[in-house]
Formats: C-alpha cells, sequence, structure tokens
C-alpha cells in the first residue's frame, strides 16, 4: 500500500479522533435539576463549552422560562459557538416550574427568594466550570440579577450584561401605579399579609401578598438606576432603539453615568427575526472583550 495513502488515511482518522473528542467535551443540551433553598426544585439547561470559553448563564425575564424564544435563541448560539452555558427557570414558588406562570395565578414569590435562587445557580456555575462566569439577564431578568448583585459583597461574578433592561413601579410598558403600592403598604400597616388583586408589569390582575408585591415593585427607575451606578462587576447594557417596552431615555442617561451601553439599530425589545443576530454579535463581542482581558 503506498505511503502516501497511508499518511492521507492517517490523517483522516485523526481528524475524526479529533472531532469527537470535541464533541464529547463540549457535549449537547444537558438538563439540571437543583434543589432551592425555599425546599422546591428548579430546572436548568446546560452545555459544556470548550475549556478556553467563558462560562454565561442567561436570565429570563418576568413569569417566563429559559425556554423563552430571545433566552433560548441566545444559549443555543452561544453553546454553538462554544461557551458553557446555563439557562435556569426561577421556580417562583412552584416545585420543577417548567412553564410561564399566568397573570392570574396566585404569586407567593418575592424578589428574595428569586435573588437567593440566583445565587445558587451562579454558585452551581462556577463550580461546575471552574470560572467566574458571565451574567446575561433579559428584561425584568436584568433586575433579578441586579438584586443579586446588590445583595452580594464578593459575588462570584466576571462580568454583567443587562438586555432590554426595564424596572418595576411605573413603567413604559407597565400597568402598576403608585395606588397600587400605597395600598399594598397601607395592609401591611394594619398586619393584613394576605392575598390581594394589584396590578404588576405587564399583568393588570396580579394576585399576591402586599410584601411579595413590593419586593418588585420598589426596584423601580431609581433604585434601578442606584444599583447599576453602585454596581461593582463590570456591566454592559444592550438595547434595541426601536424597543417600546423601555425608556431609551433612560438607557443615554445611564450611558452618560458611565454605564456602556450598546444600541441595536432597529431592534425591538426580544431582539427577534433578524435582530438576533445582531443580538449574538454583540454579546459575543462583549464577552470576547472580556476574555482578553
Amino acid at each position: 500500500m503506498p505511503a502516501r495513502f497511508l499518511r492521507s488515511t492517517a490523517a483522516v482518522v485523526s481528524t475524526v479522533i479529533l472531532l469527537s473528542l470535541s464533541a464529547v467535551a463540549t457535549g449537547g443540551e444537558t438538563p439540571v435539576v437543583l434543589e432551592m433553598p425555599s425546599g422546591d426544585a428548579a430546572e436548568a439547561a446546560y452545555w459544556a463549552g470548550e475549556p478556553d470559553k467563558p462560562a454565561v448563564l442567561i436570565q429570563h425575564g418576568f413569569l417566563q422560562t429559559h425556554h423563552f424564544p430571545t433566552v433560548r435563541r441566545l444559549a443555543v448560539a452561544l453553546a454553538d459557538a462554544g461557551f458553557h452555558v446555563l439557562t435556569p427557570t426561577l421556580t417562583l414558588g412552584i416545585d420543577r416550574r417548567t412553564a410561564s406562570l399566568p397573570c392570574e395565578a396566585v404569586h407567593t414569590h418575592g424578589m428574595e427568594q428569586t435573588r437567593n435562587e440566583v445565587a445558587v445557580w451562579v454558585d452551581w456555575l462556577r463550580e461546575k466550570t471552574d470560572q467566574e462566569p458571565v451574567v446575561i439577564g433579559h428584561s425584568a431578568g436584568s433586575v433579578n440579577l441586579l438584586a443579586y448583585l446588590a445583595d452580594s459583597a464578593n459575588t462570584p461574578v466576571a462580568h454583567a450584561i443587562f438586555i432590554s433592561v426595564t424596572y418595576f413601579g411605573h413603567g413604559e410598558a407597565a400597568f402598576e401605579s403608585a395606588e397600587d403600592a400605597a395600598r399594598a403598604r397601607a395592609s401591611l400597616e394594619r398586619g393584613d399579609a394576605g392575598l390581594e388583586e394589584y396590578s404588576l408589569g405587564f399583568c393588570r390582575q396580579y394576585v399576591t401578598t402586599p410584601e411579595a408585591y413590593l419586593s418588585y415593585y420598589d426596584w423601580d427607575r431609581q433604585r434601578t438606576e442606584r444599583a447599576l451606578e453602585l454596581n461593582t462587576v463590570p456591566s454592559t447594557l444592550i438595547a434595541g432603539s426601536i424597543d417600546d417596552r423601555i425608556d431609551l431615555d433612560w438607557i443615554e442617561t445611564l450611558r452618560r453615568h458611565g454605564v456602556e451601553v450598546r444600541i441595536v439599530e432597529g431592534a425591538n425589545h426580544f431582539f427577534d427575526r433578524m435582530h438576533e443576530f445582531d443580538l449574538l454579535e454583540e454579546v459575543e463581542q462583549v464577552l470576547r472583550e472580556r476574555h482578553s482581558q
């Protein structure tokens, strides 16, 4: 058999072995289930990445799951690019929650529970990959991450990316009002901690306790802005230029205060259609820049 043929065959076999090892090393989507401090189990999807690529946690928005399209598209694209990716679903008080929670449901969850669950997932990803992860939040998921960062003096996070960041309190596309908050505070003063109907975020009818309601409502524009300014973790804001669910003037105010802001022309709140690739490009650029430091 000609030596050249043997060398060619050996090269092909070596290439196949290397590709197979790479596929095993990076792996596909893997379900993860962890017990939360509340006792409920929470689910997530995880993709093991290449050893030299950053680890990324992506947090979904209000009442959603890790299957939400904006989160899912970004997660799969980053995993395909070789990043370690974790997308947890918050329990919102429901064991192994897998579906979005309707506005009309009874909501017993609050920001403290959310913050505690984020901490569990960040710690898990750090131990799994042996590196400080980058956390990414979409919409109100960014507020969840800010609450976690503000409460954690020595947080094991390398960078934070806030996509379409919004806030509670009165917002561009929010139904809650100062009257809702005043009613909740009055209930607490009377010692009435029972369920009541309020409005919150995109929910006109939102049944919860006054304490749980205020735990979200009080993360208003002023508190969110203050948290961004005081945040010690390097951060980047990404927003679409035609996002009608956030205050773009507020985003520009944050830029003037020193927050890094990237605007994607023509993109909406969800970066759907062609703009999902623009979002991926912006996120990957931030990850590359952070990794090169």
